[in-house]
């Protein structure tokens, strides 16, 4: 019945919707664009289509146009004249605060800045509408001559992918006399293909060098016409000779001459490479000298010169080890040009963190010497900041109250003189929680943290040298760190230390890596814990039959493991690439007990293997439109007989990142059930499932798919399914269900749905995600299919049927 409720109230509310689209404001012959839609296509992407539009249309949803009904709901408040009026006023009031100031030149400096930026701020306002104007879009009135505009991109684009005998026309349909549709119509017929590829170059020395490489054309016989194409093979070419000595050589040199008279659908190219006007060839120049300076200039003041492998370090100061920026160098005495080494030497000393910026200029020597053309390479690197801090302010908000939290952190460069960074970090916070043994209470969770960690350029090694992997950006990191954790029913404190060498490879030298490498092979935890509330100690003890390692996880110990990580991914900052990321950790834990090291001053040694592999995949669909998704699976698992794992080893499901229908770490295990004696409304005493308590699992399995579309200006939304559990990897017999099993986890596999409003502030993400249960394998005493319970105000109230995840970026 409640069903039957929610779905007619939707179709209510979606024709309620579709007669609210605001043509009323549009003239007597104007009329709205609202869709443009390309059909025919079959090889070609519809999204490049749609980036074609010289006029898009009103977006509409569910029927009904809210961008423009927003747009037309702030022009409401929108005034022309009085913004002018106040950009007047800013004026007047600049040029007599500057009047003021008399000769105070840095006063009138002050005062222009901050009355300009005013100004510039309402002739903003005034060209471009109110905040609200912004956040929606003006109305589309549809234009005849922007539609054949359009069918001219189409045709220019077609034409440009080897489609010269597409046929292309567009027809228009109006609905409610003022709605306009588009039907873009699109017969792209057969593409021309490549049938011979050929060469026309005057210079016999680059003739040889393009033929012999000529396996690596990105022209290919019988693959489509490509200006794409043509354009990436005249960059290949350029690229190639540029990093070949050809200091001198343009682009412009390379033509292609495309012949299609020969045979129907096939296209002949002709590689072009002109020679200069001057010369009868292009020149060669190698490198005759090349320096350093890691200053700034002191004029009139001499430089201090010291010499290693052939490169001259100028400074007043030699600050930096001339051995470490030997191995970030490309570029030496004796080489020819190379723009690939040019590039890489400014990549490499941009990663080590210790040059505001740096590049690399060229001087040609004045008198060639036997025909012979030279270069005098000077790289110059201005040194960054040797202190930057950074402080970071927020807001904690996982159950009934928000709690602050604040860091700090120092980085010091250069510290040895070897290009080691040494970063020095505190943080701090407060957080509430609902008890885990009073429901109704409330517990601040206080937390503290501080850490150190020292950076070197370099993987250092026993018995080696300092160039192993020093083509891959090494880095080999020593840290430290302390965390305590304070709350009502427990106080616990790690201690930790170890050593990373990272190391990063790229797809070629000039393009960001996509790979990530972590070797930790040594880690060392100490964990001390302290249970201060005898009822939640008897809840662990009830929660921890069989292995007890819930309880004994809070027992003081030591938590040793070598891991080893690796990251894959394409995608950028933003996620706004069609991309792949995967990433796997591995961690073999408490080897040091085999070598000896026994349970110490009663410090628990655990022995543990644990592996995660984590895959996602991003598509973009056009128009700031994705389809991305996930899944994430692990296990972990005690050896050499050990049956205790350390609780920070565990997997956990729910929570902002995982399967957000659920609270943070409270969904699991498998189909058990965790049981607690309640009241209902009657004020009868049954048995209901307990929430309180987390839920730590041996095998972790769950997936994400979220569809990503943009709101509202910098307001994103995203519809999302996530699905998953955490199970055991063996049976207990007091967890009926709780263990993983073929045959039947696929049944135990909880799925909540919901919305996500995401706020891009350029800086960071702000989301909100409001899910609800849609299965839930372990629901007591009803129907597993729970998605009929769902209610509005389960997001303002604490129900275990909806949740708000509230996070800081991406879920993943």
């Amino acid at each position: 019945m409640r069903s039957r409720l929610y779905i007619s109230a939707l179709i209510i509310a979606m024709v309620g919707i579709n007669a609210c689209i605001p043509t009323k404001y549009l003239a007597e012959n104007e009329k709205l664009l609202v869709n443009i839609e390309p059909q025919g296509l079959e090889h070609v992407d519809p999204a490049a289509i749609q980036n074609l539009y010289q006029q898009e249309p009103n977006r509409m949803v569910l029927g009904s146009t809210p961008y423009l009904a927003l747009y037309y709901f702030g022009k409401k408040f929108y005034d022309p004249l009085e913004i002018q009026s106040k950009i007047e006023k800013q004026q007047l009031k600049l040029k007599r605060r500057v009047a003021e100031a008399g000769a105070d030149s840095s006063k009138i400096v002050k005062l222009r800045d901050r009355f300009n930026s005013r100004i510039e701020n309402l002739k903003d306002k005034k060209k471009n509408g109110n905040f609200l104007m912004q956040l929606g879009e003006p109305p589309a009135v549809y234009d005849s001559t922007l539609m054949e505009k359009t069918l001219d991109q189409v045709d220019i684009y077609l034409n440009s992918k080897g489609y010269f005998n597409h046929r292309s026309n567009f027809r228009t349909t109006v609905k409610n006399e003022k709605l306009v549709y588009v039907d873009l119509s699109i017969q792209e017929n057969e593409p021309y293909l490549y049938s011979q590829l050929s060469f026309d170059v005057k210079d016999p020395r680059i003739k040889r060098i393009v033929e012999t490489t000529q396996n690596r054309s990105e022209l290919k016989i019988g693959e489509r016409y490509d200006e794409d194409k043509l354009t990436a093979e005249r960059d290949r070419l350029y690229q190639l000779l540029k990093n070949r000595g050809y200091y001198e050589f343009a682009r412009a040199y390379i033509e292609f001459e495309v012949d299609t008279s020969f045979a129907e659908n096939t296209a002949r190219i002709t590689t072009i490479i002109q020679n200069p006007e001057q010369d009868s060839a292009h020149k060669v120049y190698t490198i005759k000298d090349v320096y350093f300076k890691t200053d700034q200039d002191r004029f009139g003041i001499p430089r201090d010169t010291v010499y290693y492998d052939g490169v001259a370090y100028v400074a007043y100061n030699q600050r930096y080890s001339t051995e470490i920026l030997d191995k970030k160098i490309d570029v030496y005495p004796g080489q020819r040009y190379s723009q690939l080494r040019t590039s890489t030497t400014q990549r490499k000393l941009s990663d080590l963190d210790v040059f505001q910026f740096n590049n690399v200029l060229y001087s040609k020597v004045a008198s060639p010497v036997d025909s012979t053309y030279q270069l005098n390479a000077l790289i110059n690197a201005l040194p960054a900041k040797k202190f930057q801090e950074t402080a970071e302010l927020g807001i904690n908000f996982t159950e009934r109250k928000p709690g602050p939290f604040s860091s700090l952190s120092l980085r010091i460069r250069n510290v040895f003189g070897g290009a080691e960074n040494l970063d020095l970090g505190i943080r701090g916070g407060l957080e509430y929680q609902v008890s885990l043994s009073d429901q109704n209470e409330t517990v601040l969770i206080k937390e503290f943290g501080a850490n150190a960690a020292l950076s070197f350029p370099v993987i250092l090694l026993p018995f080696t040298n300092k160039n192993l992997l020093s083509e891959y950006n090494p880095r080999t990191r020593v840290y430290a760190g302390y965390t305590s954790e304070d709350r009502q029913e427990y106080s616990r404190s790690i201690y930790e230390s170890g050593i990373d060498y990272i190391w990063q490879r790229s797809r070629n030298p000039l393009q960001p890596p996509i790979m990530q490498f972590i070797f930790s092979p040594i880690n060392l935890n100490i964990v001390q814990g302290d249970i201060l509330d005898e009822v939640f100690r008897s809840r662990l003890a009830n929660n921890s039959t069989g292995s007890r390692s819930l309880l004994e996880s809070f027992d003081d110990g030591i938590i040793s493991f070598i891991g080893f990580n690796f990251i894959f991914n394409t995608n950028d900052f933003t996620q706004t690439r069609n991309a792949k990321y995967f990433r796997t950790a591995v961690e073999l834990g408490g080897l040091t007990k085999e070598l000896g090291l026994q349970d110490v001053n009663n410090l628990r040694t655990y022995q543990y293997a644990r592996i995660n592999p984590d895959y996602r995949r991003y598509i973009p669909l056009g128009g700031q439109r994705y389809f991305v998704y996930r899944i994430n699976t692990g296990v972990v698992s005690p050896i050499l007989g050990s049956n205790i794992l350390p609780y920070e080893k565990f997997f956990f499901g729910g929570g902002a990142s995982s399967v957000r229908a659920w609270q943070s770490r409270r969904l699991g295990l498998g189909s058990y059930a965790p049981l607690r004696a309640d009241f209902n409304s009657e004020g009868e005493l049954k048995l209901a499932r307990d929430y309180r308590v987390e839920q730590p699992g041996e095998v972790l399995l769950e997936g994400n798919v979220e569809y990503r579309f943009n709101m509202f200006s910098f307001i994103n939304g995203a519809l999302f399914v996530d699905a998953g559990n955490v199970w055991l990897l063996r049976q207990d017999a007091s967890k009926p269900g709780a263990d993983f099993q073929f045959n039947r986890f696929y049944r135990e596999i909880a799925v909540g749905t919901g919305f996500g409003i995401r706020f891009d502030l350029a800086v960071l993400i702000l989301r909100f995600d409001f899910a609800t249960k849609v299965y839930d394998p372990a629901n007591y005493g009803g129907d597993k299919f729970v998605l009929p319970n769902f209610n509005l105000s389960n997001f303002l109230n604490r129900n275990n049927q909806s949740t708000l995840q509230i996070g800081i970026g991406y879920p993943f």
